[in-house]
């Protein structure tokens, strides 16, 4: 797995985790100086050493696992943001209580990263889920759903709320909504110039909203503010699929393991296309599409020798810009390697 495919892999929000209220909220300061000499992934990786391997350490994924990431290079630079969508077809049914993750928006905004989509909660149901990281402050948040902030993977505030989504087509919908005045940010600005800033320069309330395409019922998720007046997108757009909320086994017997686990062949096979990704109002033809499968979220994953088998299958159609997804059933034993980094 590159290094970008990891690192997208451990920004991932788990909602079995559970969003939390600030309490004992560090100061700004406090947030500024912990990134000094770290970064998302160092963070994520700290949260993760609760998840012990259990007794079977040759036959499991742990969780989260992304059955796919594919990047979607939108141009060869970032451009200014005003909006981005995508419409998802799920054309498979998903079973009540399996947490299945779909996320067809997630990349940068002025430097800070994000990601929103659709997910199913198991026995919560299924939600609109809107992330972004290096950010604490529940200010920074508006939402008739859930708000949280947390420092479960990295530092990171969200916004969920009730869609009811399951085989169907949807459309999620990605855009600026408002103006919070502020002093301005600087002209060539890093990463670290502009995290933990709410209160302290200008910031733009960015909207997640989802829609059933069939009825045309909306639901708003909730904004979240990025700092800066004019936006900035990434050149590149990630989708991905995310299988959560339990440990995959291949063993034969289920596994001395202490939390949740499913057998592989309980997986349901689900079937997802994602198609006409907008940008400001207008269909985009990417410059390159790449696809890495098998990503595992979980840096304990290391310490079992295991190979990743290949749960997954993806068709790009080109001529009319359609990513499809087939994921869960059992492929082959192990990934191929010319499956670390699929060129379209």
């Amino acid at each position: 797995m590159g290094k970008s495919t990891g690192q997208v892999a451990l920004l991932i929000l788990l909602l079995h985790c559970g969003a939390v209220g600030q309490g004992n909220m560090p100061t700004k300061e406090a947030l500024k100086k912990k990134y000094e000499h770290s970064g998302i992934k160092e963070e994520t990786k700290k949260q993760f050493g609760y998840n012990q391997i259990g007794g079977a350490k040759d036959s499991i994924i742990l969780n989260p696992f992304q059955f796919i990431n594919t990047f979607v290079f939108l141009g060869t630079a970032d451009f200014e943001f005003n909006s981005i969508a995508a419409d998802i077809e799920v054309k498979t049914t998903i079973p009540a209580g399996y947490f299945f993750y779909i996320s067809p928006l997630c990349g940068t905004i002025n430097k800070m990263q994000f990601y929103g989509g659709i997910i199913t909660g198991g026995d919560t149901g299924s939600h609109g889920m809107f992330s972004r990281w290096m950010e604490r402050n529940k200010a920074a948040i508006r939402t008739k759903g859930h708000s949280g902030s947390s420092n479960n993977e990295g530092d990171f505030i969200n916004a969920t709320n009730k869609f009811n989504w399951n085989k169907g087509k949807y459309r999620v919908h990605l855009f600026k909504s408002g103006y919070i005045p502020g002093k301005t940010i600087p002209e060539k600005y890093t990463r670290k110039d502009l995290m933990f800033t709410w209160g302290e320069y200008e910031h733009t309330w960015v909207t997640l909203e989802v829609e059933n395409l069939k009825t045309h019922e909306k639901v708003e998720v909730g904004s979240l503010a990025f700092p800066g007046k004019k936006l900035m997108y990434s050149s590149r757009n990630i989708i991905f699929l995310e299988h959560y909320g339990q440990a995959i086994y291949f063993s034969k017997h289920r596994p001395d393991y202490p939390y949740r686990i499913i057998n592989y062949k309980d997986l349901p096979e689900i079937k997802v296309d994602i198609a006409n990704i907008c940008v400001n109002g207008k269909k985009v033809k990417p410059v390159s599409v790449k696809t890495y499968h098998s990503c595992s979220v979980n840096p304990n994953q290391s310490k079992i020798p295991m190979p990743l088998p290949l749960l997954s299958k993806v068709y790009y159609d080109k001529a009319n810009g359609i990513y499809q997804y087939d994921v869960g059933k059992l492929q082959s034993w192990q990934t191929p390697e010319k499956f670390h980094g699929t060129n379209w």
